[in-house]
């Protein structure tokens, strides 16, 4: 029985044109098992609700349905659809794979039933950034477009909404957790945008995170177009003969019409606006309603931005860099003297690595959390200035006085690692950054 209350679909008029789809639609599944009860599983199951299936939300921490699941389970389905937070070894993912029943993302699934173009941005670092940008451009040249993904809008309540029409684009944002079942996305063009150490906590190698996210290239459209960045083809340059395959580099022939202040003038965003410049131009879009889009772009919040400058110091603050790629992007995109805080929850790497990358580049380094340790035994063998505090608040203090007694100079809270051993998520860890300054400068300045 269809529920109201558990989609989007804004009014009736929506309502009788979502229903008319699903009666027409070939083959649909009848039941549906969903893994998993956060974001993903519950918009899943208001899709599976909608399409007039039966849904049964498994989760062990007792959010959905049912918190078991077993080979018994399987003969109750005809479909299984999985959150992204399942790995592959997943004994519920293990069992339902091996029963030879269908298996998604919530994102492929979502797909059988979006009835306009889906475009595809994957990659290490800048997803967001692309997608937020291509979907603004969209929207300038007079089209409809949605953003989804693992951007924060599953796809299952895109197609529940009023612009899932054959003239629309879904603009999707896919990580490589979504990746891992492909099935059901078809892409009208995909980016990659780069490809560096992160999630080795979920693979056992880079190799095995790397080919996460090239089933992606299995899922383009006859014709469809792959844009690929350098460091994804130094990884595996046989990705170069794919067919339309297009390789960027940073020059895209554009940056010269953006705006001063436009974020894509400097690195590493100069970089993105050149991966979504080449598949604009592929799409046969208007390239003037990309370059307007990208002259009032506003950078989603705690992704390198400057909170304030005082005494000489200048504080930026990029919370959302969670990994070594990030963090080193961010640093060489500034000038001058930087303090750099860094430190968090691991997810696997090599620090000894970034350690060697990161050592000529900041004045000093001011590490905090549960990586400290580990990160300053690799640093302190080959930088001079190695801090280590018990928490985010003492590392911001520290590197603030060692900066305001080196101006001009630059602090930078560009951890390279995730947050979850002190804060719920990056934008508390951000938010926390942004407190403290404002904190250290009515201090400063009382004095």
């Amino acid at each position: 029985m269809f529920n109201l209350n558990m989609c989007s679909i804004k009014n009736l008029t929506d309502l009788k044109t979502f229903n008319t789809f699903v009666d027409t639609a070939a083959d649909p599944y009848k039941s549906v098992a969903i893994f998993g009860a956060g974001v993903s599983g519950q918009a899943a199951r208001r899709l599976a609700l909608s399409l007039k299936m039966e849904a049964c939300l498994f989760d062990q921490g007792g959010g959905g349905d049912a918190s078991e699941f077993s080979v018994a389970s399987l003969s109750e389905f005809d479909v299984c659809v999985f959150s992204p937070g399942f790995a592959v070894a997943h004994p519920w993912r293990v069992v339902a794979e091996g029963s030879g029943l269908p298996c998604y993302s919530e994102l492929g699934f979502a797909a059988l039933y979006w009835r306009g173009s889906v475009l595809g941005v994957t990659g290490t670092n800048g997803k967001t950034t692309i997608v937020s940008l291509l979907c603004d451009a969209f929207v300038a040249a007079g089209e409809t477009a949605v953003v989804a993904g693992n951007i924060g809008m599953p796809l299952s309540d895109c197609v529940l909404g009023e612009a899932n029409h054959v003239e629309a684009t879904a603009v999707c944002e896919i990580s490589s957790f979504q990746a891992e079942l492909p099935n059901g996305l078809q892409l009208d063009g995909l980016i990659w945008s780069n490809f560096a150490e992160d999630h080795l906590d979920r693979y056992d190698s880079m190799a095995e995170y790397f080919a996460a996210k090239s089933q992606l290239l299995s899922c383009l459209r006859p014709g469809a177009r792959s844009v690929l960045g350098v460091d994804v083809l130094a990884f595996d340059p046989k990705l170069s003969g794919i067919p339309g395959s297009i390789v960027v580099n940073e020059n895209s022939g554009l940056i010269d019409r953006l705006a001063p202040d436009s974020p894509f003038r400097i690195s590493p965003q100069s970089i993105n606006f050149s991966l979504a410049v080449a598949l604009w131009r592929a799409l046969d879009r208007p390239v003037e309603s990309l370059v307007d889009s990208a002259n009032v772009f506003q950078l989603a919040a705690h992704r390198l931005s400057p909170v304030d400058s005082w005494g000489g110091v200048t504080f930026w603050n990029d919370s959302k860099a969670t990994n070594f790629h990030a963090a080193l992007a961010a640093i060489g995109g500034l000038d001058g003297r930087v303090y750099w805080i860094g430190g968090g929850s691991c997810k696997g790497g090599d620090f000894d690595a970034f350690a060697r990358s990161i050592a000529s580049k900041v004045e000093a380094v001011f590490l905090y959390g549960e990586v400290a340790d580990s990160l300053a035994a690799s640093l302190g063998l080959i930088h001079s200035y190695v801090e280590i505090h018990s928490d985010l608040v003492d590392a911001v203090a520290a590197a603030t006085h060692a900066a305001l007694a080196n101006t001009p100079s630059v602090v930078l809270l560009s951890p390279g690692f995730a947050s979850f051993d002190q804060f719920s998520g990056y934008a508390a860890r951000g938010k926390t950054f942004i407190s403290t300054v404002f904190s250290l400068k009515d201090a400063h300045y009382l004095n």
